[in-house]
């Protein structure tokens, strides 16, 4: 038997665990021990935004014998070790990382298989991003030795965070003087900060709840930290970029009413603030554009090639690592209740900034 989570799309409160009777294991096919994997706020952006981007179609339940249409799956990154192979090139025993469903076994078509790793050449897949079929031999990459129980947790997150430092210093920071982030106490909004604060050309400022203040000025990858009920007592004469974590709209139109003509940019990114992203709100007066990282990502290959995007990324990627060693606190579970309780509590934004949650599902 399998186990596998599904989400209600249009109700992301209402989940389930389902139990299927595993299949014989398909030629070219390799089964995996999935876990652990990481639950963040991303994982609730990907749901967020799973029709309008695709992240539903990863692991849409039809395409795996699952007829339950008005439910999804969410994806997560995480590590899984090969307990079955019919796929020559990927043996049994090897481990990798990469997006998965909430489940304990998984089924991959592996394609392209190379010492690096494979991708999965499932049917319906086949047309998704790239980026997101990839599986890694977590031997392969020495990076993945350090620190590995915060690698599935923040891996994912702080490239999207390099990413956005890239393309804003790309961009000259579009003429601000500082940076805004919005949602501060956030993974990827941390990486954000702590990848401008080493460049050291810009002022990085965040916005978040009072509760999440203390934690977030104790990383020390911000300038100035002030929580939401604040916002009009920042400087509005400052040339500000907006990165926009939370996705709420109503204090985004605050920031934008109170700097005005001084908000040169707004970078949307994630949606911490899920429930308020939905409510309809003015649009801020500056430019804005929602942050696809992979398409970054595919630019910057093209350009410096695999390796120095690989090099670059890691000269900011093992420093950070090591740093959230210090802040960071990671919880075990392969407890179905723990789940379900860490689940909305991310959900509804009350999971702890100083925490990161690996699970696996014990079939």
């Amino acid at each position: 038997m399998t186990q596998t989570l599904l989400v209600n799309k249009s109700n992301f409160g209402d989940v389930s665990i389902i139990a299927k009777d595993d299949a014989p294991l398909a030629d070219d096919f390799i089964r995996c021990q999935v876990g652990p994997w990481a639950l963040t706020a991303n994982n609730v952006t990907y749901m967020v935004t799973g029709e309008r981007i695709g992240y539903w179609n990863y692991f849409r339940p039809d395409a795996y014998g699952i007829d339950i249409q008005s439910h999804g799956r969410m994806p997560v990154w995480g590590f899984a070790e090969v307990v079955q192979s019919q796929c020559e090139g990927v043996k049994v025993g090897q481990k990798i990382y990469g997006f998965f469903p909430i489940i304990d076994k998984f089924d991959i078509k592996p394609v392209d298989v190379s010492p690096m790793g494979f991708q999965d050449g499932n049917h319906h897949r086949m047309k998704l991003h790239s980026i997101y079929n990839q599986y890694i031999f977590t031997d392969a990459d020495p990076s993945f030795a350090k620190h590995g129980d915060l690698q599935p947790i923040l891996r994912p997150l702080f490239t999207t965070s390099f990413l956005i430092d890239d393309f804003l210093a790309e961009k000259n920071y579009f003429e601000a003087e500082q940076i805004l982030i919005l949602s501060a106490s956030s993974k990827t909004a941390l990486g954000t900060a702590f990848c401008a604060k080493q460049r050291g050309v810009i002022k990085v400022s965040g916005l978040t709840s009072e509760v999440n203040k203390e934690f977030t000025i104790g990383t020390g990858f911000y300038d100035n930290v002030r929580t939401y009920d604040t916002i009009t007592d920042l400087n509005p004469d400052i040339k500000t970029v907006v990165v926009d974590m939370s996705g709420n709209g109503k204090v985004l139109t605050t920031v934008s009413d109170h700097f005005e003509e001084n908000l040169k940019y707004v970078c949307k990114v994630g949606l911490s603030h899920w429930d308020e992203a939905s409510k309809p709100t003015p649009k801020p007066s500056a430019p804005t554009a929602f942050f696809f990282a992979p398409d970054q990502a595919k630019t910057r290959i093209a350009e410096w090639g695999g390796a120095v995007f690989a090099q670059k990324l890691s000269e900011r990627w093992m420093p950070f690592l090591e740093s959230a060693s210090d802040w960071l606190t990671v919880e075990h579970s392969s407890d179905v209740i723990d789940l379900l309780k860490t689940y909305n509590d991310v959900l509804n934004g009350d999971a702890s900034p100083d925490k990161g949650f690996l699970f696996s599902l014990q079939g």
